[in-house]
């Protein structure tokens, strides 16, 4: 079992940006934008996660009458094969997991798209 690992919160109001580091002090080597709103930082050559920037926070965050809003990660589409594959498993193993919840949507036979929602974030951050 990995020793947890503690990460940093740093949330610009006037902004409205959460920026999380799960490596604080150390520089991402390339970033992926999932969508609009979500910056991706990475250690490529580790195939790591070193941060996630979520712009308009407070839109992120909002709860609809249904549940947590989602967000198609259409930056994905965008990438080689290769390197779609390994930003996906980066997305659903700790720690971004315990940020982002992410899902497929299939609107028909043959048409996907990567949804998300941001979870265990502390919404008081976007007050």
């Amino acid at each position: 079992m990995q020793p947890v690992q503690e990460y940093t919160y740093n949330y610009d109001d006037e902004a409205d940006i959460l920026y999380i580091s799960f490596s604080p002090g150390e520089k991402a080597t390339t970033a992926v934008e999932l969508n609009d709103n979500m910056l991706l930082r990475l250690n490529r050559n580790e195939q790591r996660v070193i941060g996630l920037t979520l712009m308009d926070f407070s839109v992120l965050v909002q709860m609809t009458e249904v549940g947590p809003r989602q967000f198609p990660l259409r930056g994905l589409q965008e990438l080689e094969p290769e390197w779609r594959e390994m930003v996906i498993h980066l997305l659903v193993q700790p720690p971004l997991n315990t940020i982002l919840k992410v899902s497929m949507y299939i609107a028909s036979l043959g048409e996907s798209m990567p949804i998300a929602f941001v979870n265990h974030v502390s919404q008081s951050l976007a007050a």
